[in-house]
Protein backbone atom coordinates (compact mmCIF):
# COMPACT_ATOMS: atom_id res chain seq x y z
CA UNK A 1 0.00 0.00 0.00
CA UNK A 2 2.77 2.49 0.90
CA UNK A 3 4.55 1.61 -2.11
CA UNK A 4 1.56 2.33 -4.62
CA UNK A 5 0.88 5.74 -2.38
CA UNK A 6 4.76 6.73 -3.05
CA UNK A 7 4.22 5.90 -6.74
CA UNK A 8 1.20 8.07 -6.98
CA UNK A 9 2.83 11.41 -5.37
CA UNK A 10 6.01 11.03 -7.75
CA UNK A 11 3.97 10.41 -10.50
CA UNK A 12 1.41 14.01 -9.78
CA UNK A 13 4.84 15.65 -8.83
CA UNK A 14 7.25 14.83 -11.70
CA UNK A 15 8.52 18.69 -12.39
CA UNK A 16 8.64 20.55 -15.69
CA UNK A 17 11.39 19.33 -17.81
CA UNK A 18 13.43 21.91 -18.64
CA UNK A 19 13.58 25.66 -18.55
CA UNK A 20 10.45 26.78 -17.52
CA UNK A 21 8.67 28.80 -20.87
CA UNK A 22 5.44 30.61 -20.42
CA UNK A 23 2.75 29.65 -22.77
CA UNK A 24 1.11 32.56 -24.75
CA UNK A 25 -1.36 32.50 -27.39
CA UNK A 26 -1.00 32.05 -31.13
CA UNK A 27 1.79 34.06 -32.55
CA UNK A 28 1.61 34.49 -36.29
CA UNK A 29 5.36 35.11 -36.59
CA UNK A 30 6.16 31.66 -35.62
CA UNK A 31 5.01 30.15 -39.14
CA UNK A 32 7.95 32.39 -40.68
CA UNK A 33 10.44 29.99 -40.05
CA UNK A 34 8.15 26.70 -39.30
CA UNK A 35 6.81 26.65 -42.31
CA UNK A 36 10.07 26.50 -44.52
CA UNK A 37 11.48 24.04 -41.97
CA UNK A 38 9.08 21.71 -42.22
CA UNK A 39 8.15 21.89 -45.58
CA UNK A 40 12.29 20.98 -46.15
CA UNK A 41 11.71 18.40 -43.63
CA UNK A 42 8.64 16.54 -45.54
CA UNK A 43 10.37 17.09 -48.28
CA UNK A 44 13.34 15.17 -46.92
CA UNK A 45 10.94 12.30 -45.55
CA UNK A 46 10.23 10.90 -49.62
CA UNK A 47 13.45 10.03 -50.38
CA UNK A 48 14.10 8.79 -46.09
CA UNK A 49 11.04 6.79 -46.35
CA UNK A 50 12.02 5.21 -50.44
CA UNK A 51 15.47 4.39 -49.15
CA UNK A 52 14.73 2.66 -45.84
CA UNK A 53 11.53 1.40 -46.29
CA UNK A 54 9.71 1.51 -49.94
CA UNK A 55 12.56 -0.56 -51.79
CA UNK A 56 13.24 -3.09 -48.95
CA UNK A 57 11.23 -6.12 -48.74
CA UNK A 58 11.54 -6.43 -44.74
CA UNK A 59 11.28 -3.56 -42.35
CA UNK A 60 14.70 -3.92 -40.20
CA UNK A 61 16.34 -1.59 -37.61
CA UNK A 62 17.82 0.84 -39.73
CA UNK A 63 14.30 1.70 -41.41
CA UNK A 64 13.22 2.19 -37.31
CA UNK A 65 15.63 4.26 -36.39
CA UNK A 66 15.41 6.57 -39.53
CA UNK A 67 11.62 6.68 -38.32
CA UNK A 68 12.28 7.50 -35.23
CA UNK A 69 14.98 10.36 -35.85
CA UNK A 70 12.67 11.77 -38.07
CA UNK A 71 9.60 11.52 -35.95
CA UNK A 72 11.47 13.47 -33.40
CA UNK A 73 12.80 16.47 -35.49
CA UNK A 74 9.18 17.09 -36.82
CA UNK A 75 7.91 17.20 -33.36
CA UNK A 76 10.46 20.00 -32.23
CA UNK A 77 10.12 22.08 -35.35
CA UNK A 78 6.12 22.10 -34.29
CA UNK A 79 7.23 22.66 -30.59
CA UNK A 80 5.81 19.81 -29.28
CA UNK A 81 8.07 18.85 -26.05
CA UNK A 82 7.90 15.04 -24.90
CA UNK A 83 7.51 14.40 -21.08
CA UNK A 84 7.83 10.69 -20.99
CA UNK A 85 6.70 8.33 -18.17
CA UNK A 86 6.92 4.86 -17.91
CA UNK A 87 8.82 2.56 -19.94
CA UNK A 88 8.90 2.87 -23.81
CA UNK A 89 8.15 -0.45 -25.53
CA UNK A 90 11.53 -2.24 -26.83
CA UNK A 91 9.83 -5.54 -27.65
CA UNK A 92 7.02 -6.98 -29.34
CA UNK A 93 4.00 -5.61 -27.90
CA UNK A 94 0.61 -3.98 -28.80
CA UNK A 95 0.34 -0.33 -28.38
CA UNK A 96 -2.93 0.56 -27.46
CA UNK A 97 -3.16 4.43 -26.95
CA UNK A 98 -5.82 7.05 -26.67
CA UNK A 99 -6.39 9.45 -29.90
CA UNK A 100 -6.66 13.34 -29.96
CA UNK A 101 -4.51 14.25 -32.97
CA UNK A 102 -2.09 12.74 -36.15
CA UNK A 103 0.56 13.66 -33.99
CA UNK A 104 0.35 11.15 -31.61
CA UNK A 105 1.54 8.70 -34.12
CA UNK A 106 4.77 10.88 -34.75
CA UNK A 107 5.31 10.88 -30.85
CA UNK A 108 4.57 7.10 -30.49
CA UNK A 109 7.04 6.55 -33.31
CA UNK A 110 10.00 8.91 -31.79
CA UNK A 111 9.72 6.27 -28.82
CA UNK A 112 9.30 2.70 -29.44
CA UNK A 113 9.06 2.67 -33.53
CA UNK A 114 6.69 0.15 -35.49
CA UNK A 115 3.76 -0.31 -37.90
CA UNK A 116 0.73 1.68 -37.15
CA UNK A 117 -2.90 0.12 -37.96
CA UNK A 118 -5.03 3.72 -39.46
CA UNK A 119 -8.16 3.64 -40.78
CA UNK A 120 -8.19 3.91 -44.60
CA UNK A 121 -9.24 7.12 -44.84
CA UNK A 122 -5.54 8.33 -44.25
CA UNK A 123 -4.45 6.70 -47.48
CA UNK A 124 -6.34 10.06 -49.36
CA UNK A 125 -4.54 12.20 -47.71
CA UNK A 126 -2.08 14.04 -49.74
CA UNK A 127 1.57 13.10 -49.10
CA UNK A 128 0.57 11.86 -45.71
CA UNK A 129 -1.22 8.70 -46.95
CA UNK A 130 1.77 7.51 -49.51
CA UNK A 131 4.09 8.24 -46.81
CA UNK A 132 2.04 6.24 -44.32
CA UNK A 133 2.01 3.34 -47.16
CA UNK A 134 5.41 3.24 -47.31
CA UNK A 135 6.06 3.16 -44.09
CA UNK A 136 4.05 -0.30 -43.53
CA UNK A 137 0.80 1.29 -42.11
CA UNK A 138 -1.91 -1.38 -41.71
CA UNK A 139 -4.67 0.08 -43.13
CA UNK A 140 -8.43 -0.96 -41.62
CA UNK A 141 -11.82 -0.28 -43.39
CA UNK A 142 -14.49 -0.62 -40.30
CA UNK A 143 -17.39 -0.66 -43.15
CA UNK A 144 -15.79 -4.39 -44.48
CA UNK A 145 -15.58 -6.88 -41.59
CA UNK A 146 -13.51 -9.46 -43.66
CA UNK A 147 -10.78 -6.77 -44.75
CA UNK A 148 -10.95 -5.89 -41.22
CA UNK A 149 -9.85 -9.58 -40.07
CA UNK A 150 -7.30 -9.97 -42.59
CA UNK A 151 -5.40 -6.82 -41.58
CA UNK A 152 -5.26 -7.76 -37.68
CA UNK A 153 -4.21 -10.92 -38.80
CA UNK A 154 -1.27 -8.78 -40.63
CA UNK A 155 -0.91 -7.16 -37.39
CA UNK A 156 -0.32 -10.57 -35.59
CA UNK A 157 2.52 -11.85 -38.08
CA UNK A 158 4.04 -7.97 -37.41
CA UNK A 159 4.16 -9.07 -33.84
CA UNK A 160 4.91 -12.64 -33.80
CA UNK A 161 8.13 -11.31 -35.79
CA UNK A 162 9.67 -9.27 -32.79
CA UNK A 163 8.14 -5.86 -34.05
CA UNK A 164 5.85 -3.40 -32.54
CA UNK A 165 1.94 -2.34 -33.57
CA UNK A 166 0.50 0.40 -32.45
CA UNK A 167 -3.22 1.02 -32.71
CA UNK A 168 -6.50 3.34 -31.38
CA UNK A 169 -8.91 1.39 -30.51
CA UNK A 170 -11.52 4.22 -29.81
CA UNK A 171 -11.39 4.61 -33.64
CA UNK A 172 -11.57 8.08 -33.83
CA UNK A 173 -9.95 10.60 -32.29
CA UNK A 174 -11.00 12.76 -29.19
CA UNK A 175 -10.88 16.45 -27.71
CA UNK A 176 -7.95 14.89 -25.37
CA UNK A 177 -10.45 15.81 -22.46
CA UNK A 178 -11.84 11.93 -21.95
CA UNK A 179 -11.26 8.30 -23.52
CA UNK A 180 -13.71 6.87 -25.96
CA UNK A 181 -14.91 3.50 -25.81
CA UNK A 182 -12.37 1.01 -26.84
CA UNK A 183 -13.07 -1.37 -29.37
CA UNK A 184 -12.23 -5.41 -29.09
CA UNK A 185 -11.31 -6.30 -32.28
CA UNK A 186 -7.74 -4.82 -32.23
CA UNK A 187 -6.73 -6.57 -28.85
CA UNK A 188 -7.41 -9.60 -30.82
CA UNK A 189 -4.06 -9.67 -32.59
CA UNK A 190 -1.79 -9.81 -29.18
CA UNK A 191 -4.27 -12.23 -28.21
CA UNK A 192 -3.47 -14.33 -31.86
CA UNK A 193 0.12 -13.77 -31.35
CA UNK A 194 0.80 -13.94 -27.86
CA UNK A 195 2.21 -10.71 -27.47
CA UNK A 196 1.51 -8.73 -24.12
CA UNK A 197 -0.46 -4.88 -24.08
CA UNK A 198 0.88 -1.82 -23.57
CA UNK A 199 -1.97 0.89 -22.63
CA UNK A 200 -0.44 4.19 -23.05
CA UNK A 201 -2.21 7.62 -22.19
CA UNK A 202 -1.35 11.03 -24.10
CA UNK A 203 -2.61 14.28 -23.34
CA UNK A 204 -1.35 17.40 -24.95
CA UNK A 205 -1.12 20.01 -21.82
CA UNK A 206 -2.01 24.20 -22.26
CA UNK A 207 0.70 24.80 -19.20
CA UNK A 208 -0.95 28.62 -19.07
CA UNK A 209 -3.81 27.17 -18.22
CA UNK A 210 -3.21 23.73 -15.79
CA UNK A 211 -5.29 21.26 -15.81
CA UNK A 212 -7.11 22.13 -19.11
CA UNK A 213 -6.35 19.95 -21.81
CA UNK A 214 -4.87 22.01 -24.91
CA UNK A 215 -7.37 23.12 -27.50
CA UNK A 216 -5.20 23.25 -30.63
CA UNK A 217 -3.61 19.71 -30.85
CA UNK A 218 -7.14 17.70 -31.32
CA UNK A 219 -8.15 16.92 -34.65
CA UNK A 220 -11.40 16.66 -35.08
CA UNK A 221 -14.80 16.69 -36.44
CA UNK A 222 -14.61 18.76 -39.60
CA UNK A 223 -11.12 20.15 -39.64
CA UNK A 224 -8.97 19.67 -42.51
CA UNK A 225 -5.33 18.69 -42.44
CA UNK A 226 -4.34 21.66 -44.12
CA UNK A 227 -6.48 24.08 -41.75
CA UNK A 228 -5.13 22.13 -38.49
CA UNK A 229 -1.17 22.34 -39.84
CA UNK A 230 -1.97 26.06 -40.37
CA UNK A 231 -3.06 26.30 -36.70
CA UNK A 232 -0.58 24.73 -35.49
CA UNK A 233 2.26 26.54 -37.18
CA UNK A 234 1.38 29.65 -34.83
CA UNK A 235 0.75 27.84 -31.72
CA UNK A 236 3.41 28.17 -28.71
CA UNK A 237 5.45 25.05 -27.75
CA UNK A 238 3.40 22.95 -25.06
CA UNK A 239 3.85 19.56 -23.88
CA UNK A 240 2.88 16.29 -24.92
CA UNK A 241 2.62 14.13 -21.94
CA UNK A 242 3.17 9.90 -22.46
CA UNK A 243 2.50 7.42 -20.04
CA UNK A 244 3.57 4.05 -20.97
CA UNK A 245 1.13 2.35 -18.33
CA UNK A 246 2.00 -1.64 -16.87
CA UNK A 247 1.33 -3.87 -19.33
CA UNK A 248 -1.13 -6.56 -19.73
CA UNK A 249 -0.98 -10.32 -20.36
CA UNK A 250 -2.31 -11.47 -23.73
CA UNK A 251 -4.36 -14.27 -21.86
CA UNK A 252 -7.41 -12.15 -20.25
CA UNK A 253 -9.12 -12.14 -23.45
CA UNK A 254 -9.52 -9.63 -26.05
CA UNK A 255 -12.22 -7.79 -24.28
CA UNK A 256 -11.17 -7.98 -21.08
CA UNK A 257 -8.18 -6.20 -22.60
CA UNK A 258 -10.03 -3.31 -24.19
CA UNK A 259 -12.12 -3.12 -21.06
CA UNK A 260 -9.13 -2.93 -19.06
CA UNK A 261 -6.80 -0.47 -21.07
CA UNK A 262 -9.23 1.52 -21.34
CA UNK A 263 -9.93 1.94 -17.77
CA UNK A 264 -5.88 2.87 -17.08
CA UNK A 265 -5.35 4.66 -19.93
CA UNK A 266 -8.61 6.86 -18.27
CA UNK A 267 -7.32 6.63 -14.32
CA UNK A 268 -3.94 8.15 -15.97
CA UNK A 269 -5.26 11.13 -17.95
CA UNK A 270 -7.35 11.84 -14.67
CA UNK A 271 -4.29 11.99 -12.78
CA UNK A 272 -2.66 14.06 -15.04
CA UNK A 273 -5.38 16.46 -14.60
CA UNK A 274 -5.33 16.63 -10.79
CA UNK A 275 -1.97 16.85 -10.72
CA UNK A 276 -1.56 19.26 -13.28
CA UNK A 277 -2.00 22.63 -11.32
CA UNK A 278 0.83 21.12 -8.82
CA UNK A 279 3.35 20.10 -11.39
CA UNK A 280 3.07 23.50 -14.21
CA UNK A 281 1.66 26.48 -11.91
CA UNK A 282 5.49 28.09 -11.68
CA UNK A 283 6.04 31.92 -11.68
CA UNK A 284 8.27 33.10 -14.07
CA UNK A 285 11.08 35.40 -12.91
CA UNK A 286 12.17 38.07 -14.73
CA UNK A 287 14.92 40.12 -12.89
CA UNK A 288 14.24 43.93 -14.65
CA UNK A 289 10.39 43.00 -14.23
CA UNK A 290 10.49 42.33 -11.01
CA UNK A 291 13.07 45.07 -9.87
CA UNK A 292 10.49 47.75 -11.93
CA UNK A 293 7.31 46.48 -9.83
CA UNK A 294 9.56 46.62 -6.69
CA UNK A 295 10.17 50.38 -7.74
CA UNK A 296 6.87 50.81 -8.39
CA UNK A 297 5.41 49.45 -4.70
CA UNK A 298 8.04 51.36 -3.28
CA UNK A 299 6.70 54.60 -4.73
CA UNK A 300 3.31 53.77 -4.37
CA UNK A 301 3.92 53.13 -0.79
CA UNK A 302 5.87 56.38 -0.34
Amino acid sequence: MNQSRRRTEAFRLIPYPGRFQYRSGPRFYRRIWRLPMLAAHLLLAFPLAWWTYARRKKIDATSLRTFRWWSRVALGILGIRLKVEGCPPEEAVLVAANHVSYLDILALASLGPGQFVAKTEMQSWPFFGLLAQWLGTLFIDRQDARASQRILKQAADVLRQGRIVAVFPEGTTSDGTGVGEFYAAPFESAVSAGAPVLPVALRYEDIQHPGKADRICPFIGEDSLAGHLWRLMAAAPLTLRVHFLPMLSPDAGRRQLAGESRQMVEEALRKMEQGASVTYLKKKHHPLRDAWSSWRRRRHGS
